[in-house]
């Protein structure tokens, strides 16, 4: 496993590196999570002929926070920007080692920017795999069937206030992360070391405040960041561009099947497929990471 570093879009990123292949996997983090935990997944893949790259998203460390993020509470990270960052980080990459394809995965948060990143540049993706979050129309359609996700997704509304978040998760020593983790998918005892690395890298005060940017992001950005607010929600519920498949854990208790009621039909006219994941809860590449490999594979190997 190499790391290497890019500078794009005016941050410096830390990129896990494996493999040997002009096919390059473009691997996308959520919260609360970090790179690593995609760790598993590249070997398996570098074994299928793969090249994988895992950066650490904006904001988290060793990647850099935004300047904007790290000297102000008011700023927000915006989809908008992801976006922007899967993009420029597959055109660096492909500058550098000249692969001939990029699939894009994502997970949780990196599903979110995926979806956006795939509705901003479809020429630059073979195909797309996002775990863990449906397709924003999907979403928002099954959001008022099923009024019990609001409850699932407190959190957000929680991490919105302005200082307490930070306060509770330090004060903690990162223990509401690992009940997240738990909240999130049940019995987590294999997953103890990684999440005890997950909240290391959450510990410095920046980084714990861009991983919130995220969120505050969502739904009170502050007036000077409407514009690109407004952009990611058409990327958002733009329709599908390229056939992508999506996945969902059985055991999801985040956001969990009911949620994905309809993605089938929604990917269907790009190509696209939804599946779940038996005995699987939010954290699928650690959770269930052959499967999800397997499933990946199939998918990809059908779209090249």
């Amino acid at each position: 496993m190499d790391t290497i570093r890019l500078t794009v879009n005016g941050l410096d990123f830390q990129v896990l590196m494996s493999g040997q292949s002009d096919r390059l996997v473009l691997m996308l983090h959520g919260f609360p999570d970090d790179a690593r935990s995609f760790v598993p997944m590249m070997r398996l893949l570098n074994d299928a002929g793969y090249r994988c790259a895992a950066p650490f998203m904006r904001g988290y460390h060793p990647t850099a926070v935004p300047d904007a993020v790290g000297h102000s509470r008011c700023n927000t990270i915006q989809i908008e920007g992801l976006a922007a960052d899967a993009e420029a980080i597959t055109l660096a990459l492909k500058a550098r080692f000249g692969f001939q394809s990029c699939f894009l995965l994502g997970h949780d948060w990196g599903a979110i920017a995926a979806y956006a990143a795939v509705a901003r540049r479809p020429d630059l993706f073979r195909a797309a795999v996002m775990m863990s979050v449906p397709p924003g129309p999907v979403f928002l359609r099954n959001l008022v069937r099923n009024p019990g996700q609001f409850v699932r997704s407190a959190y957000i509304f929680y991490f919105q206030l302005p200082w307490l978040p930070e306060w509770r998760i330090r004060a903690g020593n990162g223990r509401y992360i690992e009940r997240l983790w738990q909240a999130w998918s049940g019995d987590v005892s294999a997953c103890r070391e990684r999440i005890e690395e997950v909240i290391e890298t959450l510990s410095g005060p920046e980084t714990l405040r861009a991983a919130l940017a995220y969120y505050r992001g969502l739904l009170r950005p502050p007036p000077w960041q409407w514009r690109q607010w407004n952009q990611a929600r058409r990327l958002l519920l733009a329709p599908a561009a390229i056939p992508s498949l999506v996945l969902a854990g059985e055991q999801d208790r985040c956001i969990p099947p009911a949620m994905f009621s309809g993605c089938e039909e929604w990917l269907s006219e790009a190509g696209g497929h939804y599946r779940t994941i038996a005995d699987a809860g939010h954290f699928l590449p650690l959770e269930a990471t052959q499967e999800v490999v397997d499933q990946m594979l199939r998918f990809c190997c059908a779209c090249r």
